[in-house]
């Protein structure tokens, strides 16, 4: 399954290092404003919670950033209602513009200067470009005695019946919540079967900074760099 900012995809791998790649989305470098001048703020919020909702904007660059990429982005409103992420104007692009900063009234103005840096996810959660979770595949397998009833109870629709039998439908849904394993246990009935399988189902989802893809992979790219360092140490 694909989309724009996220994707989804089966992949054979050791849960360990899925769950180092997960850790390692922290380490992919993205843009965030760090630092915010405000001049004046006539709106309803405090300057520290204007502040702190502008770092959480995701920003984006044309160009390749680094460890150096640094820029600014001003924003001036006095008109009455909503103050959107898009107003901002500076250096970088806003990657969603109806995001919502503060709400001014009749006759009030907010003014501000941002400074932007680059950072990772590990520094400040304003940095992280996404998450990634994932979770087993299971083979799931049905005898031909198997009780009508389980393709009503089971919540993630496995099952289904063709000409008056239960049929898989669809095993990639089954995340093991054993209902229909439990309700053939109560009528002394073992015809389903469900068995973990050496795959797992991997989803990356990004914030917009950066597309899942190229996240996952500078996630990747990252953590072999830490091993090729712990390497060199051991020798």
């Amino acid at each position: 399954m694909t989309g724009k900012n996220k994707i989804s995809f089966n992949l054979e791998l050791e849960e360990s290092l899925a769950n180092s790649l997960r850790r390692y989305i922290n380490q992919v470098l993205i843009l965030a404003i760090d630092e915010v001048e405000i001049s004046k703020n006539d709106s309803p919020l405090y300057d520290e919670t204007v502040a702190h909702r502008m770092g959480l904007i995701p920003l984006r660059s044309s160009k390749a950033i680094n460890e150096k990429t640094s820029g600014d982005m001003k924003l001036n409103s006095s008109k009455e209602g909503y103050v959107y992420s898009g107003e901002m104007k500076g250096d970088f692009e806003v990657v969603y513009d109806k995001m919502p900063i503060t709400l001014l009234n009749k006759n009030q103005e907010f003014e501000i200067k941002a400074k932007v840096k680059s950072g990772r996810g590990i520094e400040h959660a304003k940095f992280s470009p996404g998450i990634m979770f994932y979770r087993d595949v299971f083979d799931v397998k049905v005898d031909k005695d198997c009780p009508e009833e389980v393709v009503k109870i089971c919540p993630k629709k496995v099952f289904s019946l063709d000409k008056g039998k239960v049929v898989v439908e669809s095993s990639e849904k089954c995340d093991m919540c054993e209902v229909c394993t439990e309700y053939c246990k109560k009528h002394k009935n073992e015809s389903i079967k469900i068995t973990p399988k050496s795959e797992l189902v991997i989803t990356v989802e990004s914030f917009g900074q950066i597309t899942p893809k190229e996240m996952f992979e500078k996630s990747i790219d990252a953590l072999k760099k830490d091993l090729n360092e712990l390497a060199k140490k051991f020798k």
